[in-house]
């Protein structure tokens, strides 16, 4: 059996098999950017929660516009406008006070990680399975994480998002690296 990435590269068109270079340099491009927004991670931490208030603010004017367009429902009209004016106020927030943001979803990451640690802790021991080991792991290394969020908070907050965009485009990066390299064979045949 096949797997996805593989059917992918082997029923690749031919037009994307021939300009491989330019998929590797898409992908030494994102990874240049993961490379620096984890180096400037305060910086990019900014960018990304203003970009996420102005993703909000666009929301809520859609959210408007269709409780506008929903008019005939009171009930759900209210609720609309409600809902569009939380997500309008929380991405003004954003937008005007990135840092302070970030610090807040920086202690909602570590709530999270403590919460799944406590969880799939449970579930290792309450669970009678063959190699459990794992998922205490997991749980343990989640509780860590979460309490040196924590314990770090509010400084976590200027670098943690930052950090987390940067080895997200870093890995995407090589996945595209990768994904060209591969089409390299496939236009020099050398691959099947």
């Amino acid at each position: 059996m096949q797997r996805q990435f593989d059917v992918f590269v082997s029923e690749a068109p031919d037009l994307l098999a021939i300009h491989w270079g330019w998929v590797v340099a898409l992908g030494v491009l994102i990874g240049a950017l993961g490379i620096l927004a984890i180096v400037r991670a305060r910086a990019a931490t900014v960018v990304a929660v203003g970009f996420l208030g102005v993703i909000l603010i666009t929301s809520a004017i859609a959210i408007f516009l269709f409780a506008i367009a929903a008019a005939g429902f009171w009930t759900d009209f209210a609720i609309h406008l409600l809902w569009a004016a939380l997500v309008f106020v929380i991405g003004v927030m954003l937008l005007t006070r990135p840092m302070v943001g970030a610090e807040t979803l920086a202690l909602l990451a570590a709530f999270y990680f403590i919460v799944e640690g406590i969880l799939i802790l449970g579930f290792a021991y309450a669970s009678h399975i063959d190699n459990f080991w794992i998922y205490a792991t997991q749980g343990v290394l989640a509780l860590m994480l979460g309490g040196f969020l924590l314990s770090g908070w509010p400084f976590t907050g200027a670098w943690l998002i930052g950090t987390l965009l940067g080895v997200d485009l870093l890995f995407k990066g090589w996945g595209l690296i990768a994904l060209g390299l591969a089409l390299r064979a496939i236009s020099e045949g050398s691959l099947f």
